[in-house]
Parts: C-alpha cells; sequence; structure tokens
C-alpha cells in the first residue's frame, strides 16, 4: 500500500511538472512579456510639461530639447541673434543722433546769444553719415536750414529709439513663443493615434410600428 501511494505521488507530481512546462511553454512568455512591458511602463519617467516649461523660462531651447526636437533650437537662436543684433544697430544709431541732437541744440543756443559763437571742434552731428557739411552749407546758416537739421536729427533719434523699443518687445515675443512651443509639445508628447483610425458609411434600414420602414445611413469612426 505504501508502495502505491508514493507511486501515485510521483505520478501526481510528474504530471504536475508536465503542466507546469506546458504552462511555461505556452503561456508564461506572453504574461511575462507583458509583465516586463508594465514595469518598464511603471518605471518610465512621465514626460513633464511643467519640467519643460521650466527649463524654457530657465534656459531658451531647454524645453525643447526636453521635447526632443533639437531642429528648433538652432532656429530659436538665430531669430535671437537676429534680435540682439537689431536691438545693437538700433541703440548705436540712436545714441549718435541723441548726442548730435543735444549738442546741435546747445549750438544754435549759444548763436542765438551771441552770433559770433566759434563752430564746435569734433560735434558729434559730423560723426553720423550725411551727404553734407553742416559748416560751410549755405542752407544750413540760415535759420530755416538750422531749424531743418534739428527736425531732421530729432526725428531720425526718435525712429531709431522706437525700432529699438521694438526690438525689445520682439525679444520678449520670441522667449514667450520658446515656453508656449514647449509647454504644448510637452503635452502631445505621448499622445499617440491608433493605426486602425477608420472612417465607414454605410446604409441602413429599421422599421417601427409607428412610422413604418425606414432608409438611411450609418456612419462609423473608429479608432
Amino acid at each position: 500500500m505504501r508502495k502505491v501511494v508514493i507511486f501515485i505521488s510521483i505520478l501526481l507530481c510528474w504530471f504536475k511538472s508536465q503542466a507546469f512546462e506546458w504552462d511555461r511553454d505556452s503561456i508564461q512568455p506572453q504574461v511575462y512579456n507583458d509583465s516586463i512591458l508594465l514595469i518598464n511602463q511603471s518605471l518610465k519617467k512621465p514626460h513633464s510639461p511643467h519640467k519643460a516649461t521650466v527649463m524654457a523660462m530657465i534656459l531658451p531651447g531647454s524645453g525643447q530639447i526636453y521635447n526632443d526636437q533639437w531642429w528648433k533650437v538652432p532656429i530659436l537662436y538665430a531669430g535671437i541673434a537676429a534680435d540682439m543684433y537689431g536691438i545693437i544697430w538700433n541703440q548705436n544709431r540712436y545714441v549718435d543722433y541723441r548726442d548730435a541732437y543735444v549738442e546741435w541744440l546747445q549750438y544754435t543756443t549759444a548763436l542765438t546769444e551771441n552770433p559770433d559763437t566759434p563752430y564746435p571742434t569734433n560735434p558729434a552731428w559730423d560723426k553720423i553719415n550725411k551727404s553734407f557739411d553742416v559748416e560751410t552749407d549755405p542752407y544750413l546758416q540760415t535759420e530755416a536750414g538750422k531749424k531743418w537739421f534739428e527736425t531732421t536729427l530729432n526725428n531720425r533719434k526718435t525712429s531709431f529709439k522706437r525700432n529699438r523699443d521694438l526690438c525689445y518687445i520682439l525679444m520678449a515675443v520670441i522667449y514667450a513663443v520658446n515656453i508656449i512651443d514647449a509647454t504644448v509639445y510637452a503635452h502631445f508628447y505621448d499622445f499617440e493615434i491608433d493605426d486602425d483610425l477608420s472612417l465607414n458609411l454605410q446604409p441602413s434600414t429599421s422599421y417601427s410600428p409607428i412610422s413604418g420602414g425606414t432608409v438611411g445611413l450609418t456612419l462609423t469612426f473608429n479608432f
């Protein structure tokens, strides 16, 4: 009897081992792979729009790098470099015309008080580009000519100052667009569209005791 019990026990263990081998060969790989996939997905850090926003605010372009959009960085910094060049160029022109305008007002005021006031040495208006010589031009020796030159200097000064300020505004716009772009794309970073996306249009019929038979169309959208 003991031998029968031992034999049956051994037989059950053998069948159990065979069943385990069958389960392992046919089912477990799928479960194992799915588990690994789930583990990898759980261990993978989610793409953070907040992080992309903060990075873009601290260093323009870093948010795009975080979003794997490296190609946007050269475009972004090309725009920044061009705008900085515009700021510097207009600022230099503004300073030149501002100094020329101030010194010209001082010179014309001194002439009004004393007509024998000598022409200044190396005045600021001689540093700006122009097609005439202020000291020898006959028209600029008249009151109308002096007033025209004063108005021209003031208008140029105002124009370059306005252009410089517009470049500052453009820089702020570029900075804001950099942040918005990084934030928006980070929200859609993990967004996926199923490959089975389809749109089906089929005829349909129905019957009702009240309205009778009807014929129509059925629109099916799969995603």
